[in-house]
């Protein structure tokens, strides 16, 4: 899967609720981060510890991992076996992005760290009750 692919996949499962207009203006355009669909577009998720909890609760094999989304690119795409969020906590660098192969679930470390995210957005309980 090149970057394109990858990228329109992943704002396709996770920001197709978000307003048209916010997802060209603060999202995909240039010197905007993917991860705004969850700040500006408002996507559904989970922040901060929740975000954490969820997705350290999850059971899966491999998942995608990608690195940056600034300026609508992407760096760095690999398969990772399960991770935490404590060891995506303490990696060095900008975005951190973990996706489920079939992109069911997604969980953003940003480079905000403290201000904003990490965000966790797919299926939980939580989500499920509303």
């Amino acid at each position: 899967m090149d970057n394109c692919d990858l990228i329109k996949k992943w704002l396709d499962a996770f920001g197709k609720d978000v307003d048209a207009d916010i997802m060209e203006k603060w999202v995909t355009a240039e010197y905007n981060y993917l991860w705004h669909i969850f700040t500006w577009g408002n996507a559904l998720c989970l922040e901060g510890d929740e975000a954490r909890k969820a997705f350290d609760e999850l059971c899966y094999d491999e998942a995608i991992k990608f690195y940056d989304g600034y300026s609508n690119k992407i760096s760095d795409i690999s398969i990772v076996n399960k991770i935490s969020a404590k060891s995506l906590d303490e990696e060095e660098g900008w975005d951190v992005f973990i996706v489920a192969k079939d992109f069911s679930w997604t969980y953003v470390r940003t480079h905000e760290r403290d201000m904003c995210g990490p965000y966790f957005a797919g299926k939980t309980s939580r989500f499920e009750s509303e």
